[in-house]
């Protein structure tokens, strides 16, 4: 990737954007395959992420070399803000391209957005992420994980909870055939048996 381009993308130099007069100069990518969008998610730039979407949108749905969306990055980086504003940038695209929703994007293990969020703990993403789509918590990951089970698993149980009641037909599934309650008895405390019973 450029090193101006990268440099602007990281700082957060909105002006270097503006002045921008070809926009194919954003689909530089690093060595890691990510792109100029995923940088600026990644610094948690939200103006200079706004406006390389408006020059050029189909970077919402380019992969790096993991397979991760500039959303899956939103997600580890634990920015509600930043998941907000690509999600709302990709409603009125969604519908453009024939229904590809970058919600449900997996990356190369086929964690979502979601499976990203519940790992790194960020309860503010995962609520917007599972009111924005409950389906989310039907998908597996490639070890057999509901968002679910990692949040049981990690002892995350308001996360959990979020999951259960936002999307009460989720999938309990977890790896090496196990399940959400496996989970639970092997993480076993009062606190995960009162959320248990509580559910």
């Amino acid at each position: 990737m450029n090193p101006q381009l990268y440099h602007a993308a990281s700082s957060g130099d909105l002006s270097f954007f503006e002045t921008l007069t070809n926009s194919d100069t954003l689909l530089d990518v690093t060595t890691e395959k990510s792109t100029v969008l995923h940088v600026a998610v990644q610094c948690n730039r939200p103006q200079v992420a706004k406006k390389m979407v408006e020059l050029r949108p189909s970077l919402l749905y380019q992969t790096n070399s993991k397979g991760n969306t500039p959303l899956h990055v939103a997600a580890r980086v634990g920015s509600h803000s930043m998941v907000k504003l690509l999600i709302e940038y990709t409603k009125s695209l969604d519908v453009e391209i024939g229904g590809r929703k970058i919600l449900s994007m997996v990356n190369l293990v086929k964690d979502t957005a979601l499976h990203v969020a519940v790992q790194y703990g960020k309860s503010e993403v995962v609520e917007e992420l599972i009111k924005e789509d409950p389906e989310l918590g039907t998908f597996i990951n490639n070890a057999g994980e509901s968002a679910l089970f990692l949040a049981v698993d990690r002892k995350f149980y308001k996360i959990a909870s979020c999951i259960l009641s936002a999307a009460p037909e989720c999938s309990f599934a977890g790896r090496d055939g196990m399940n959400v309650l496996h989970a639970m008895a092997i993480r076993s405390s009062r606190k995960s048996f009162y959320f248990l019973i509580k559910s």
